[in-house]
């Protein structure tokens, strides 16, 4: 995998090119290590036409999350995007609009750092 870090703006970018996987799906939540998480959402890609793509999320230095099973994570709706933030202290990505509030969220993952993927959808 080659994963891409990502900086406030280059975060910002990225997250308006996808629409905040409004109305995505989720495609998976993995576990990479103790402290590494990897989530991965099908998303329309607004720089290709709104064709389908799926972006994989890793985020490291993982010192905080609520994590569902994945019966769960199957019901949960993007209908709201995603929430994903990063400051000079830590990165975090929730799924809903919880702005400001990640840990308010069904699902969050809060790290120090924060990269992505972009792959090939459905694979």
């Amino acid at each position: 995998m080659s994963v891409k870090p990502l900086s406030a703006q280059s975060l910002y970018a990225l997250c308006e090119r996808i629409d905040y996987a409004r109305h995505g799906g989720i495609h998976s939540l993995i576990p990479l290590s103790s402290t590494s998480i990897e989530i991965r959402f099908s998303v329309q890609d607004k720089a290709r036409g709104f064709d389908w793509i799926d972006v994989a999320f890793v985020i490291d230095g993982v010192n905080d999350a609520r994590l569902v099973s994945d019966n769960v994570l199957k019901m949960l709706s993007l209908d709201e995007g995603i929430t994903v933030e990063m400051d000079n202290t830590k990165a975090g990505l929730a799924i809903g609009d919880y702005k400001g509030r990640i840990e308010d969220a069904p699902l969050y993952i809060i790290g120090a750092t924060i990269g992505y993927e972009e792959c090939v959808f459905g694979e």
